[in-house]
């Protein structure tokens, strides 16, 4: 086995409880085959496949919308988890931005090539030095952030101050076509904190996040509660191994 559970040949017990698990999707959730052959898809690293039971990528994307041919850019999109699952979605015709700003490229630098030499012919990957989105105007279709929006109000070392957020959205607005989409997935904070959560619990107050995008010119299309854990109490750190893969996430969808 390959660093990061990269494999040449896919464990054959994961593999089934993927395919079956799309297929359930598939039957009982109206999903469309192209995602149910995403998450089955049999290139898929088996740690990525172990992590569908609690992150639900099947309902996620389809919540999404994503169709084949449409371009989508996977914003801080770290180790690439949902990259690949997008590449394999949007198909041969579609593209995937795999961005990620100074501080994720940072992280993941060094972890990625695996996932991406060779593999996914459709992908692009973006780290410029900016959490910017920096692709042609009006040519994306999907921009997705997951788990990460909270992190432009991390401050790791070597970082002296928040990103400017608005300066961000506004990236993205600018990046998607008329009718774009903007799904934003993030660990729940408790409400009216704001982002003061983000640097102890890695956490964001939903509404704080709903109100800047909103301010930036996006309209709120969608919510689901696909990731909802009612049992987190949105004070608990989130790598703290009782609740860590369980929180309680919000999803908002948001279209330009």
């Amino acid at each position: 086995m390959l660093k990061n559970g990269f494999t040449k040949s896919v464990i054959v017990s994961a593999l089934f409880a993927s395919v079956s698990t799309a297929s359930a999707y598939a039957d009982h959730h109206g999903m469309t085959a192209h995602i149910a052959a995403a998450v089955a898809h049999k290139e898929r690293p088996v740690t990525d496949s172990q992590s569908d039971i609690n992150r639900k990528p099947a309902e996620v994307l389809a919540f999404v919308g994503v169709q084949p041919g449409m371009t989508v850019v996977d914003i801080n999109s770290g180790g690439g988890y949902y990259t690949e699952l997008l590449s394999y979605a949007v198909g041969e015709t579609g593209t995937v931005y795999a961005h990620n700003g100074p501080v994720y490229w940072d992280f993941v630098k060094t972890q990625v090539g695996e996932r991406f030499n060779g593999r996914l012919p459709n992908v692009v990957q973006i780290h410029a030095g900016t959490e910017n989105v920096t692709v042609a105007p009006s040519s994306v279709d999907i921009a997705l952030t997951t788990l990460a929006y909270h992190d432009y109000y991390f401050l790791p070392e070597g970082r002296t101050d928040y990103v400017d957020v608005p300066a961000v959205l506004a990236s993205i607005y600018n990046s998607l076509k008329t009718g774009g989409v903007l799904v934003v997935i993030d660990h729940v904070a408790p409400e009216g904190t704001g982002y003061e959560a983000s640097n102890e619990t890695h956490r964001i107050d939903p509404e704080y996040v709903k109100q800047q995008v909103e301010d930036a010119g996006f309209k709120l299309a969608a919510t689901s509660d696909i990731l909802s854990n009612a049992e987190d109490d949105h004070t608990t750190g989130v790598f703290d191994k009782s609740i860590r893969g369980k929180t309680d996430r919000f999803i908002y969808k948001f279209t330009k």
